[in-house]
């Protein structure tokens, strides 16, 4: 799916759209940490080089869980403030200087866009661009999406990919990302720790590259849910001693461990689990991101003797949200993330509702639909 080129100028005017937009929309708003309002609000106004886009389905996704908990420092800036950043629909409106866009298409907007200008992006380390725009404020009936998004990172979906599979596209190009710095190949076993969204795409698309797969989780549930997605084994680490996992994984694994190990939850206890699972040579991507100041303790002995790879892996870039999509034109992937992986559908008014059911453990990813 190619890219769409516009360039940028800073004007209001705009004409061309589906039907009458409405001056007011509904929104969900976020006042503060486990305060939403369901509230109208106005309809966003596009400049010349954006488009409008009819929200047709937004996710819940961890980030936004966070938000929802305790804020976001890059995403808030301000409250109240609508937010949401997953999301597929279909162009309302568009500015009169887009040109590779047009009204009623069914597109899917990232989340962000990388410069293209600063010291990283001429390396082609887009996930580390020093200016990196955001896009939040799906959980609404419109969204207005920015020129260098519209310039770089939105794509027109076909009509065999569902607007719920296409809102995921974000977290899928993350995990394309996060695989191929891990060198994921047919010959190795990968263990992922954690079964949210991302440890199940993880474990779904590690099985699709012909992985061994060995899922780790909490939640029986979401366990079963990483089998059905082809974990060759699961284990639950709450039935287990620290020492016992990790023998039952050497057990598994010819007394070696796995060759990779991806942590996809975001604590220091998991984090430090993950050194203690990988075989000798092996490489621990440390996936998921813990709070800013978060501390570990790992053994450097191991470290150094054992010649292990540690990375980090943030975000996505442009090369890997292509391949993402092209990932769900693949029916049968896109089965198991419209089924598997979004668990649920609410209304826009029920998003706390959303939250809670994310939080307890009830649903991975729930669909919300305006």
């Amino acid at each position: 799916m190619a890219l769409h080129l516009v360039k940028e100028k800073e004007n209001f005017i705009n004409e061309e759209s589906v039907e009458q937009i409405p001056e007011l929309m509904n929104a969900c708003l976020f006042y503060g940490p486990h305060d939403i309002r369901y509230e109208k609000v106005p309809t966003p106004k596009i400049r010349d080089n954006e488009i409008l886009v009819k929200v047709k389905v937004a996710l819940t996704c961890g980030t936004d869980l966070k938000t929802f908990q305790r804020s976001h420092p890059i995403l808030i800036k301000s409250t109240p403030s609508t937010f949401g950043h997953q999301f597929s629909g279909v162009i309302e409106k568009v500015g009169r200087n887009v040109k590779n866009f047009s009204t009623g298409q069914r597109v899917v907007a990232l989340n962000s866009t990388p410069c293209y200008k600063c010291g990283f992006c001429a390396k082609e380390k887009f996930s580390l661009c020093e200016n990196l725009s955001f896009l939040n404020g799906a959980y609404a009936e419109y969204i207005a999406v920015p020129a260098d998004i519209v310039q770089y990172n939105t794509y027109q979906i076909p009509d065999n990919i569902s607007f719920e599979a296409a809102a995921s596209l974000e977290g899928l190009s993350v995990v394309v990302h996060g695989l191929e710095r891990s060198q994921v190949t047919s010959d190795k076993t990968v263990c992922i720790i954690g079964t949210g969204s991302i440890g199940l795409m993880f474990c779904a698309i590690a099985k699709l590259n012909g992985a061994k797969v060995i899922s780790l989780g909490r939640n029986a549930f979401k366990l079963e849910l990483a089998e059905k997605l082809g974990a060759d084994h699961i284990l639950n680490i709450e039935e287990l001693s620290e020492q016992e996992l990790i023998e039952k994984i050497k057990y598994l694994t010819d007394g070696n461990g796995p060759e990779i190990v991806i942590e996809a939850v975001g604590l220091p206890e998991t984090w430090e689990l993950a050194t203690k699972l990988v075989s000798k040579g092996g490489l621990v991507n440390f996936f998921g991101g813990c709070k800013k100041g978060s501390k570990v303790e790992l053994d450097t002995y191991r470290i150094h003797y054992d010649e292990l790879k540690l990375i980090g892996v943030f975000h996505h870039t442009p090369k890997h949200v292509k391949i993402a999509l092209n990932l769900l034109n693949n029916t049968n992937f896109q089965e198991k993330i419209s089924e598997k992986i979004i668990t649920h559908t609410v209304p826009l008014r029920e998003l706390e509702k959303a939250f809670l059911m994310h939080k307890s453990g009830q649903a991975i990813q729930v669909a919300v639909k305006p």
